[in-house]
């Protein structure tokens, strides 16, 4: 005796075959987001490495203006005396907007170097000012080293404060820097 068997499909292949193709659409898009996420984080560190960088430049200028044989004349515009009643610049929210300048600091200047700021990648120039400080006296004592002691002066160091403010490829990112000079 033959039994026939008559089979009936019912299309599991199908919906199985349309459930897997759905997760891994629901992966693919999932994977394409967290690459987007990670391109965006990058280009925003990468910007804020060029506003630092663009800071730090500034910074370098001002230092080596400090260095220059003469003293700067600290009545011009972009210098301070600290204590001496004058506020200090404040940073324009938009740079690039001419109504709202720096008063009181120096634009970074590619005089000298070779590159025009062009060929920078800054949205912005840097700026920077330079405040002198009280000068630090180091008196002599009984022991060996340099210390405060019994007022005899033995060296007096000219400390400036140098603050830089850089833009990066967008002008809302900044960086400011500032070091302490000593002449």
């Amino acid at each position: 005796m033959q039994v026939g068997f008559r089979t009936r499909q019912r299309g599991a292949a199908l919906v199985i075959g349309l459930i897997l193709l759905l997760v891994m659409t629901l992966l693919g898009v999932t994977a394409m987001r967290g690459t987007t996420l990670q391109e965006r984080m990058s280009g925003a560190l990468s910007d804020q490495n060029t506003a630092f960088q663009s800071a730090e430049t500034a910074l370098r200028q001002g230092e080596s203006i400090l260095s220059s044989i003469t003293a700067p004349n600290f009545s011009a515009s972009g210098w301070y005396d600290q204590g001496d009643g004058k506020t200090r610049p404040e940073w324009p929210e938009n740079a690039s907007d001419s109504s709202e300048t720096g008063d009181g600091v120096l634009t970074y200047s590619t005089s000298g170097g070779g590159a025009t700021s062009d060929d920078m990648e800054w949205s912005e120039p840097p700026e920077f000012y330079i405040e002198r400080m009280p000068p630090v006296v180091i008196t002599g004592s009984s022991g060996a080293s340099k210390a405060i002691g019994d007022g005899t002066v033995k060296e007096e160091y000219e400390l400036y404060r140098v603050v830089a403010r850089g833009f990066g490829k967008n002008q809302t990112t900044v960086a400011i820097v500032e070091s302490i000079y000593r002449r």
